[in-house]
């Protein structure tokens, strides 16, 4: 249901649950100018607010509401940014408060509308944010991933890291955090998703009383497909690790909303997203090139991606095996019982996520996003009927950007 203009409410109602899951999601394009401020704020909203300035006072409240905790994160979805504000409630019928849930949406009111950003809270975030960002480049695997993408996706979102850019902390003052708190209220697009064993016409009521959002012109394109400058080169990288790192980014030309979608699916979990997978057969089973390597479909901008770590005298030869995978997918040159087996693992797990309340609201997420209606048994239909004609067909749409490689300082 739309509450106002750009601003949506989903309520699933499920008695499985013993507490109530809170998403409220707000979306912006993907900007690299803006993505640092966002996660910013993202910060300050879950760390103080002015009716609750110290961390004691937050501590108190929180201990008030049955351990409540509200969290935050910024994810990319394509060509937009999402700024997510989470929490989970325990189920009123288990504790003796009966306002609780009316309790907590007033506390996420005075977080979302009324957080403390004055410079002390500022400057703590800074450093918060710069901790976060030094730590990824520190790891080598989170590296070569975030290089990777800038390298491949240059020009487009893909290259925008959601988290933010290091070198703009230092150039944002507290003024700036000010008006895109103001313009995530006023203009930003608003999903919120409400899970749990609920009373429907209550939470509407509680939503519609305590967080006060108004109508909005917000017209967002999220998915597209990469069309990346990257055309099956090879880059490298030293630096002073352990091992090399290795980076491998396909253009897939299949949308998320592409009827191939689901058969990418399939041949992305028979190429490298399960134990069962090629990649993980013949690159680490049979060859022994690494302790773990993994295929990933970047969904909402049409990229799939493989990452791996190997002793710096085998880079070469991992990168021609795992091309050799995917060629061998593309023409055919599988058995059926590898297409069985991934269709099975892809299901099981669909199936498992009705159990997931995180994976039911990512569900609900997506569907509202794309402006489709898929449930999960759905989403099962759609894996059970891909054919191997399918996963061919899909592989060969696809074309190599780019390997990227971290290896080291002495090779």
């Amino acid at each position: 249901m739309e509450l106002f203009d750009n601003v949506s409410l989903q309520l699933e109602k499920n008695d499985k649950f013993k507490d109530i899951g809170i998403s409220i999601r707000f979306m912006a394009p993907a900007n690299s100018e803006t993505a640092t401020l966002r996660s910013l704020l993202a910060i300050m909203i879950c760390d103080r607010c002015e009716k609750y300035p110290t961390k004691k006072q937050m501590s108190d409240i929180q201990d008030c509401l049955y351990g409540t905790v509200v969290n935050a994160q910024t994810v990319g979805y394509g060509q937009a940014q999402v700024l997510e504000i989470r929490t989970k409630v325990i189920d009123p019928r288990f504790v003796k408060e009966q306002n609780l849930l009316q309790d907590v949406f007033a506390y996420l009111q005075e977080l979302l509308f009324h957080p403390l950003l004055n410079e002390a809270a500022f400057e703590e975030a800074k450093e918060v944010l710069k901790s976060k960002l030094m730590r990824l480049r520190d790891d080598s695997t989170q590296y070569v991933i975030a290089q990777g993408l800038k390298l491949a996706g240059e020009g487009s979102p893909l290259a925008i890291c959601s988290l933010g850019d290091l070198s703009q902390i230092d150039k944002i003052t507290l003024e700036d955090i000010k008006q895109i708190h103001q313009k995530l209220l006023n203009e930003d697009r608003i999903d919120m998703i409400v899970c749990g064993p609920i009373d429907e016409k209550q939470i509407i009521e509680l939503i519609q009383s305590n967080l006060p959002f108004s109508d909005r012109n917000t017209e967002l394109n999220t998915h597209y497909v990469l069309q990346s400058n990257q055309k099956g080169e090879y880059q490298k990288e030293l630096r002073t690790v352990n091992q090399s790192s290795i980076f491998m980014i396909w253009q897939t030309n299949t949308g998320v909303c592409d009827p191939d979608y689901y058969a990418l699916r399939v041949a992305n979990a028979m190429f490298g997203q399960y134990p069962t997978s090629l990649l993980f057969r013949e690159v680490r089973e049979k060859r022994s090139l690494c302790y773990n390597i993994l295929a990933s479909l970047i969904s909402f901008d049409g990229a799939m991606t493989v990452i791996t770590g190997v002793e710096n005298e085998h880079t070469d030869q991992a990168i021609d095996v795992i091309h050799e995978q995917f060629e061998r997918i593309a023409s055919g040159d599988f058995k059926d019982e590898l297409l069985a087996v991934s269709k099975t693992m892809i299901i099981n797990s669909l199936n498992a996520s009705k159990d997931s309340m995180p994976s039911i609201i990512a569900q609900l997420y997506q569907n509202q996003v794309l402006n489709q209606e898929l449930s999960i048994d759905e989403r099962i239909a759609l894996i059970q009927a891909v054919e191997r004609e399918d996963v061919e067909r899909v592989f060969k749409k696809c074309r190599h950007c780019l390997s990227f490689v971290v290896c080291q300082e002495d090779q």
